[in-house]
């Protein structure tokens, strides 16, 4: 059997998936070291001109909610690996030590207004596993019963977002934020 041949519109569409992803991917890492990278900045780092980066991101607030978007995507892998058996709380412990290992890798959205609706509700289809998981750690009475299974996911988030924010002003080390995380999360929603 022969291969197929690679039309010129499937190739096209090849170039703008991989010139979107170096785009997105360059952003990722300059912006966690430098914020306030301009989009020409950005643009060198994907290895592409400015033109190329704005055909894709007329601006940077479709930058940031095109990263934003990746940090949902991101969410919604993990918490879609929250078991559906067993014990809840230690997979809440080790979901929240990935979910900040995400929250340092994309701390500048974070630490970035964040006022799209549309991603309201993507925030809360990422999570919802999540919030199962609470409900589910309730009734198996590892987690406060009292305690409602949105708010607990928030406060999830919270500390995620605490933790990422002390590290980003050097107030703790990555790890100290790890270990308060922690200990907030035993603290927040565990029985006593």
């Amino acid at each position: 059997m022969y291969a197929r041949p690679v039309t010129v519109a499937a190739q096209v569409r090849a170039d703008v998936e991989r010139n979107r992803s170096a785009i997105v991917a360059a952003a990722i890492a300059l912006l966690g070291q430098s914020p306030n990278a301009s989009m020409q900045q950005i643009a060198q780092a994907a290895g592409v001109n400015r033109a190329t980066l704005y055909r894709h991101f007329t601006n940077r607030e479709q930058l940031f909610t095109a990263l934003h978007e990746a940090v949902l995507a991101d969410t919604a892998a993990l918490s879609s690996q929250l078991p559906t058996e067993g014990p809840v709380v230690p997979a809440l412990r080790a979901y929240l030590d990935d979910a900040i290992t995400i929250g340092e890798r994309y701390r500048f959205i974070l630490m970035y207004r964040r006022t799209d609706p549309g991603l309201f509700e993507a925030e809360a289809k990422a999570t919802a596993p999540v919030v199962r998981a609470i409900r589910r750690a309730q009734q198996q009475g590892e987690i406060d019963g009292r305690l409602d299974p949105v708010f607990a996911s928030g406060q999830l988030a919270m500390l995620v977002i605490g933790a990422v924010g002390l590290v980003e002003r050097g107030a703790m080390t990555l790890d100290d934020a790890r270990v308060q995380a922690q200990v907030a999360l035993g603290n927040a929603i565990v029985p006593r």
